[in-house]
């Protein structure tokens, strides 16, 4: 029997899963849920040493022995302090010791409760890896937990080898041994870097085995050298490659994706899950694509990541691929061709239809929504932008609205897009577009929200102003898109303290600054002043300002997702 507690059996759950299977032992009783489930499971070999600053140096004479991960268990006080010398030896001697402290909740910690101290990070630079679990309360710190645990182990040999630290508080009661077995749980695996993978076969052999691939493309810089690789690999009926337009892809046949996520019924997005998912690059701008696929029953979601690092976006991961993109979709590429040639093609175009393949199945899905169609609103602004960028230009997007909307409609393959998605804040894309043009040849535009705008005025305070820089900024009078959210649309303080209402115009701001200012209160005005926003040979930087109402622009909104709703039925 083992421990009731939850992270308890997460940890002993997932060192076995990672063959850690030999742990040191110092007595006391915070740590006692540990040492019954690790001393009563028959697969874990156990040394019982009293001494814990001696139990340290035992396990790294252990790992010498085994040349493979060994963990040390204390109680919590100065137990753990007396791990500290063997902490520093497998630090500099590079040896894999996974420490394990019990420790008494955080609450507790400074308020004179005995064998407290603050445990957390406790050996700091000695470690490459330290982490405190939660105790278990919810699925989401359960997915936390077992991340949290991953992380950690997979630090003890991450190109370099080196000690790594687990801190679990327990609260009472402790002696609770009633679990009869062990949880499933999920564990990451990390490549070695691809390049010196020893069996790279392995994930071809892995990757053909499934039916419904679904490669995940998050924000890349412009000419990342991806375009031809995932064309050839969506080139096959069972491969779907998705990405937003931060991606910096060619627009494929799943370019609104994000509104089949909206709209489509749970039935129909059975038929659209994967089984396998490989997620590259940074971040993806659909919630819904991540929650869909946090829901997802996939069996595996592999991450490249370029150094190796736990990012857990779509809580599903199962393997680090430590390999840039291109090599690694190169690698898969490569291998595809053989494998394509005797692929048998299905003809038929109908989701519905039961040998459908995984990629008809998308494409039948997708071909069910239609680009925007508004009457005078920030959306019909936006569509109105896109729909005329110039070639070989480039996008910076403001955050919140502005990046949201413009994944509702094309953008030519040859504009560079960029949003600082990074942390997704609504401060700072002013001054970074203006930094953008300043530095490059290319017609730069900035599609921007009021709130963003005058958020950041400060950026046309500059004297880097370059003629090229080209902005629309929709001013609805406040922060539109929190009218659109379910349930926040109807707090009493949405105008006042959410949506930030004001009658703020950028006028006076901008010509002050050399600025040409344009504005159109509606979309005789906006036709009007496009073509001279669109102009490339503008002697100064150029605003649009175009100026909407937040209701008319939640109808808009709401009236298009009905729309697509309806087309589904």
């Amino acid at each position: 029997m083992y421990s009731d507690k939850k992270n308890v059996l997460q940890l002993v759950a997932l060192l076995k899963a990672h063959g850690i299977t030999h742990i040191v032992l110092s007595p006391g009783s915070r740590n006692a849920p540990l040492i019954h489930s690790f001393a009563g499971d028959s697969d874990f070999t156990c040394y019982s040493v009293v001494d814990e600053r001696s139990a340290g140096f035992f396990a790294l004479g252990v790992i010498q022995s085994l040349n493979r991960p060994v963990a040390v268990c204390c109680t919590s006080g100065t137990a753990a302090l007396n791990l500290g010398p063997a902490v520093a030896e497998a630090f500099y001697q590079q040896l894999p010791l996974l420490l394990i402290t019990a420790d008494r909740p955080p609450a507790w910690t400074g308020q004179m409760d005995g064998q407290t101290i603050p445990q957390s990070g406790l050996f700091g630079k000695l470690v490459r890896q330290s982490v405190q679990l939660p105790e278990i309360n919810n699925p989401e710190e359960e997915w936390y937990c077992n991340r949290l645990i991953n992380e950690a182990i997979l630090s003890l040999d991450n190109q370099e080898k080196g000690p790594a630290h687990i801190n679990i508080p327990l609260s009472e009661p402790l002696f609770g041994f009633g679990t009869a077995s062990l949880p499933a749980v999920r564990v990451i695996r990390r490549t070695k870097p691809l390049t010196i993978l020893p069996d790279k076969a392995a994930y071809c052999k892995r990757f053909h085995s499934f039916s419904r691939r679904m490669i995940i493309v998050g924000q890349l810089p412009p000419e990342n050298g991806l375009a031809d690789l995932l064309k050839k690999l969506a080139a096959d009926p069972k491969t779907v490659v998705l990405g937003d337009h931060l991606a910096n892809i060619p627009e494929g046949d799943y370019s609104r994706f994000d509104v089949v996520f909206r709209t489509a019924s749970a039935k129909e997005l059975q038929t659209l899950t994967p089984d396998l998912v490989i997620t590259l690059g940074g971040h993806v701008v659909s919630k819904r694509l991540k929650q869909f696929i946090r829901s997802a029953s996939a069996s595996e979601l592999w991450q490249v990541s370029p150094a190796g690092e736990v990012v857990d976006t779509f809580q599903q991961v199962t393997d680090i691929v430590q390999s840039d993109p291109e090599t690694f979709l190169r690698y898969l590429a490569e291998d595809h061709s053989d494998d394509m040639l005797a692929l048998p093609h299905n003809d038929s175009t109908s989701a519905d239809h039961e040998t459908a393949t995984f990629a008809e199945r998308w494409k039948s899905a997708c071909e069910l929504t239609t680009t925007p169609h508004p009457d005078y609103s920030d959306l019909y602004a936006v569509g109105v932008l896109l729909d005329n960028l110039p070639q070989n230009s480039s996008l910076q997007l403001a955050n919140s609205q502005s990046v949201y909307l413009s994944q509702l409609f094309g953008i030519t393959d040859s504009v560079y897009r960029f949003c600082n998605r990074g942390t997704n804040g609504i401060e700072g894309s002013l001054s970074t577009a203006v930094g953008y043009a300043a530095a490059t040849k290319r017609l730069t535009f900035l599609l921007t929200g009021d709130l963003s705008f005058f958020y950041d005025m400060n950026g046309l305070w500059n004297r880097h102003l370059s003629p090229n820089l080209r902005i629309l900024l929709n001013n609805n009078g406040g922060g539109a898109i929190f009218d659109t959210l379910p349930g926040l649309n109807q707090s009493e303080s949405l105008a006042g303290y959410i949506t930030a209402t004001h009658i703020t115009s950028a006028k006076a701001w901008a010509e002050q600054q050399g600025v040409t200012y344009l504005s159109a209160h509606n979309e005789e005005e906006l036709q009007k002043q496009l073509p001279l926003l669109l102009n490339p040979e503008s002697n100064n930087a150029v605003i649009l300002e175009v100026f909407t109402t937040i209701v008319k622009n939640s109808q808009e909104i709401k009236s298009y997702y009905r729309q697509q709703e309806t087309k589904r039925l």
